[in-house]
């Protein structure tokens, strides 16, 4: 039997990125979370313990491992022992922020252990460097909707209204789709005009959830600078996002990356589900649903 010396365990909610038109800026957190439990033991080395049944890496390669490492490199308090425990709810590669859970995960509960030694805005920043991109992992750290930027070389962002009432369905087929390859497909240049449509259908999004204008997100979420070049990998996309609409949804795009679909819907989430996964069924996917709601609190320790 190995002492544990040092404890915590960290929740952090899944998310869903760009909501159709706010590529790699928009994301939302969601009530659907992993937890990561990081203690100091006894016990030399570092170690994992998998949830069973899971394929993950367990050495040096493990995301949360690898971010929890490089913040005590930051700090310049590497731990020699250090046990990780995950609870794994979170889909794997659907485009719903495993990775950034992940990230997250490994930097909130190395940062307990040191003793808090950096600030949230230190931790973005190195979650974000870790994850290349903003939109999942700023909504998993810090809750809610939030919209980021860059500026004078630096990532920003601001918190959006997200109300309570609006349910968020979540289609998830039975297949990974790993974001390396769905980033693959997009082009390195787009149309002057689909940039526009793009700009405006953002714009149109902010307005629309913070005047409660929901008659307006089926044509702020609209998308052409990436749902329209994943369609190839994700069999049925596009029908399930015409069938949700047709389900009386709200808004309907793409989870980050996908395969994942993604509806608001303020009455009737049981249907729209129903119709997204009819729509995946009849392209030979199968396809689980859930009715999830917006998480507000972000990443948080929940045991020491």
């Amino acid at each position: 039997m190995h002492d544990t010396i040092q404890r915590v365990q960290v929740k952090v909610p899944a998310t869903t990125a760009n909501l159709g038109c706010g590529f790699d800026s928009l994301g939302l957190a969601l009530r659907l979370y992993n937890t990561f439990t990081l203690a100091i033991t006894s016990e030399p080395g570092w170690s994992v313990r998998l949830p069973a049944g899971m394929t993950l890496a367990t050495d040096s390669t493990n995301l949360v491992f690898r971010s929890a490492r490089r913040l005590f490199e930051h700090v310049g308090m590497v731990p020699a022992n250090l046990c990780l425990t995950l609870d794994i709810q979170i889909p794997l590669a659907r485009g719903l922020g495993s990775s950034s859970s992940a990230i997250i995960g490994g930097l909130v509960g190395a940062n307990h252990l040191t003793g808090n030694t950096l600030d949230g805005e230190t931790l973005l920043a190195l979650a974000i460097d870790i994850e290349g991109h903003p939109d999942n992992v700023t909504p998993a750290l810090l809750g809610g909707l939030t919209l980021s930027y860059s500026a004078a070389g630096q990532y920003r962002h601001v918190s959006l209204p997200c109300p309570s009432e609006l349910a968020i369905v979540v289609a998830i087929p039975d297949f990974e789709l790993p974001t390396a390859q769905a980033r693959a497909v997009l082009p390195t240049q787009v149309d002057r005009a689909d940039a526009v449509f793009n700009s405006s259908r953002t714009a149109l999004f902010v307005y629309a959830l913070h005047h409660q204008r929901y008659d307006l997100l089926a044509t702020a979420m609209d998308d052409r600078l990436h749902q329209p070049y994943r369609a190839a990998l994700i069999p049925g996309m596009c029908e399930a996002i015409a069938a949700g609409y047709s389900a009386n949804a709200l808004g309907v795009a793409l989870s980050g990356a996908g395969p994942t679909v993604m509806a608001f819907a303020l009455e009737r989430a049981d249907a729209v589900a129903t119709a997204l996964q009819n729509a995946f069924a009849q392209h030979g996917i199968r396809c689980r649903t859930l009715v999830l709601h917006a998480d507000t609190t972000g990443a948080r320790v929940v045991a020491v």
